[in-house]
């Protein structure tokens, strides 16, 4: 029996990127937490991108997202530019922000398409919490709400993020957002998360895989290599992309977590195979059902929290 594709909406930036990695540099390529999230989910999901460009955003993008089966009617265009980001990865994999313009990039909230309300999921990627927060209050009533961030909200508006999270089922942070949210000790970070009601914190650790903290239980995940890695842009926003897809076929299920975290780290090794989107527009549900085999699980019970 074939199971049908869950609806899922995703909202983050939209952005043109120039990466310089490996020694080689893609310049004005399509970026942001949005646009990974979608062409990773759209795999296994029917996903709608909600987002906000400029006038100088190529139209050759939004077709290349169209054609990959990406629902882009909650895309707007603005007067204004489009945000950009221009990134150097050094051999050991860290990074600098060469230039941005995100004090003058667009600030406009996106709406989301009434035929798009009341998904099976909500993704909310990394972007202005305000942003956020709009889009939860219309989007319906979804059955699922993963949140995303980054460690600039968490420093910059903190208290509208604590907000945010109160209505997450799901929060995804890094190891370096969880140290900053606990000032120093990533277990007080991710304890009052899941002490105000979200189900799961998960937290992403790049090629070491990831760790998902529940109530009673923690799952550790291995990742799969990547057959190469050119551009490690996006993974992230590419794990959210496996994670929230699969969660959302399953959600409320306990056992729904185990699997969402293979089909994880599966996107994420397979985004920084290519610049931009491209490798993930590239994937198969075969394809990505391999790679996520090749992940290892760990699960460790623990008392809940009083």
């Amino acid at each position: 029996m074939i199971q049908k594709r869950p609806s899922i909406l995703g909202v983050g930036t939209v952005s043109l990127d120039t990466v310089e990695s490996g020694g080689e540099v893609a310049r004005d390529v399509l970026g942001g937490s949005a646009p990974y999230f979608a062409a990773a989910a759209r795999v296994s999901a029917d996903v709608a991108l909600v987002g906000v460009v400029g006038e100088d955003f190529p139209e050759r993008f939004v077709t290349l997202l169209s054609e990959a089966g990406i629902d882009v009617s909650g895309l707007s265009r603005h007067a204004g530019e489009t945000f950009r980001w221009h990134v150097q990865y050094d051999r050991d994999g860290s990074r600098q922000t060469l230039a941005t313009n995100r004090e003058t990039a667009l600030t406009e909230t996106p709406q989301v398409p009434r035929e798009r309300q009341g998904p099976a999921a909500l993704f909310l990627g990394s972007t202005d919490p305000s942003i956020q927060a709009s889009v939860l209050a219309h989007s319906g009533a979804p059955e699922l709400v993963v949140l995303d961030t980054m460690t600039h909200w968490i420093q910059d508006r903190a208290d509208d993020l604590r907000l945010l999270m109160r209505s997450a089922d799901v929060v995804l942070l890094n190891e370096d957002e969880a140290l900053v949210l606990g000032e120093g000790d990533q277990a007080a970070g991710i304890r009052p998360i899941l002490e105000e009601g979200c189900s799961w914190v998960v937290v992403k650790r790049g090629d070491q895989g990831a760790i998902a903290f529940g109530h009673d239980r923690a799952i550790t995940v291995s990742a799969p290599r990547p057959r190469e890695v050119k551009d490690p842009t996006g993974a992230g926003d590419a794990f959210a992309g496996g994670l929230v897809a699969r969660l959302a076929r399953d959600w409320p299920s306990p056992l729904a977590m185990d699997e969402a975290l293979r089909q994880a780290v599966a996107m994420g090794s397979l985004a920084v195979e290519s610049f931009s989107v491209d490798r993930l527009l590239a994937a198969t549900a075969g394809g990505v059902a391999s790679r996520a085999r090749e992940a290892r699980l760990k699960m460790r019970k623990h008392r809940p929290a009083p």
